[in-house]
């Protein structure tokens, strides 16, 4: 043990919000008040919802986002294609507790003319898929807009609907918790357009088509300039949403980002008390496991609520324009990888010397086919701290929370320096 300070460091599944309470900090609604305190006092709306959604083969409408965030008073622009040619609305809602209505109407955008945009281009060695659509809205954030995760909701005027996810930053606030939404993991699993010939993920599962340099129809470049497949928020309301509802219900102070504002403000994190990894945020560029490094070596606290984070090293390069980090890279083999710094190489990061336990104190450990139910949470060592004010004993059992993929402390792996366990 050194002389350096004892920072809990907490692991918790996407499902298990039992015990964030044991976190070592003040839940800011013991506070006065605070911005997500004070927007969930606004009006909700579940109109939010989309109840008929359009399809990949179709495209009765999809689109995406110039930014995977913007700061409050910025701008971001949306490229949409409505198929066939014809009028569509925006809806911009953010996403919250809002008294169980899940999220609030922020604005109301249209009728607009809608075109229909060219055909995706692919780039066979890779498997890079991208839509070069010309840009069809630019949406002005009000500066009063509070940080959060919002979706932009696309209606065509035959009904058909589509979401446009994007993250609201507050640069100017410090504090509370920075809430990390992973979209370089939602990136790698989109397979757009999910028609069944012709879209590619990072995932031989559910990519089509030719093989790639990967030796399998999985691509090994995925691009930020297209949509989301299907219903097109990503893995948001998978991974994400259920943990956000529940936190701003409980009113702690978040500010909220992505894994994209990690990689370009590294020090971002020192401003907070805590970093919270929400959901399955598998892949980390150098920048983003070295910045959430040196945020816990400075004291700041790590809550990862998921399996299977930080698995796979990705690096961010810009798109044919010249528009930076709208390309992700992983080629999960070094053999075929082309770069030239060894330490940059996309493969997992427990072969490069960097084993995520090293960072969270467990790593992924094992698969489970997700066709099968999850499985009992059993309880064992209830004296550590994290059980605190939980009221549970050893063998109490949560029935059904363990998910398909599954987390463990690995021996042959080193731990985290100067916690507490």
């Amino acid at each position: 043990m050194t002389n350096a300070p004892i920072r809990r460091l907490i692991w918790l599944t996407s499902v298990t919000l039992l015990f964030i309470a044991a976190i070592s900090l003040t839940p800011s609604r013991a506070l006065a008040t605070n911005p997500i305190v004070e927007e969930n006092q606004q009006p909700g709306s579940s109109g939010w919802q989309i109840f008929t959604i359009a399809d990949d083969v179709n495209m009765q409408i999809k689109g995406y986002a110039s930014a995977t965030s913007v700061d409050q008073g910025g701008n971001i622009t949306f490229y949409i294609t409505v198929t066939p040619a014809q009028t569509f609305s925006i809806d911009i809602y953010r996403m919250g507790w809002y008294n169980g209505a899940g999220g609030r109407l922020m604005q109301h955008i249209g009728p607009l003319s809608g075109t229909q945009q060219p055909a995706v281009t692919l780039t066979p060695s890779t498997g890079l898929i991208t839509a070069p659509w010309a840009p069809s809205y630019t949406l002005s954030i009000p500066a009063n807009w509070t940080s959060g995760v919002y979706l932009a909701k696309l209606v065509n005027e035959n009904g058909y609907g589509n979401y446009i996810p994007f993250v609201v930053r507050d640069d100017n606030r410090n504090g509370g918790f920075l809430f990390q939404s992973g979209v370089t993991t939602y990136q790698a699993y989109n397979n757009f357009p999910d028609d069944g010939f012709t879209g590619k993920s990072l995932y031989t599962v559910n990519s089509y088509g030719a093989n790639t340099i990967s030796g399998s129809p999985s691509a090994v470049k995925v691009s930020f300039n297209r949509p989301y497949a299907n219903n097109g928020a990503g893995d948001f309301f998978k991974w994400e949403y259920n943990l956000l509802r529940w936190l701003e219900k409980e009113g702690y102070d978040l500010v909220y980002s992505t894994d994209f504002d990690l990689h370009n403000n590294p020090s971002r994190p020192l401003d907070f008390t805590a970093f919270l990894s929400a959901g399955h945020d598998e892949y980390w560029t150098k920048p983003m496991y070295d910045a959430v490094e040196n945020a816990r070596d400075a004291g700041v606290h790590l809550a990862f609520f998921g399996a299977n984070h930080i698995y796979w090293q990705a690096r961010l390069e810009p798109d044919s324009n010249g528009n930076p980090d709208r390309t992700m890279v992983v080629y999960k083999n070094g053999d075929i990888d082309p770069v030239s710094d060894p330490a940059l190489t996309t493969i997992k990061w427990r072969d490069l010397g960097r084993p995520e336990q090293e960072l969270i104190g467990i790593q992924y450990a094992s698969y489970n086919d997700s066709s099968n139910n999850n499985t009992n949470y059993v309880v064992a060592n209830s004296n550590n701290w994290i059980y605190n004010g939980t009221g549970f004993a050893d063998g109490d059992s949560v029935t059904n929370i363990v998910g398909y993929e599954v987390d463990s402390y690995q021996p042959v792996y080193p731990l985290p320096a100067n916690l507490n366990y």
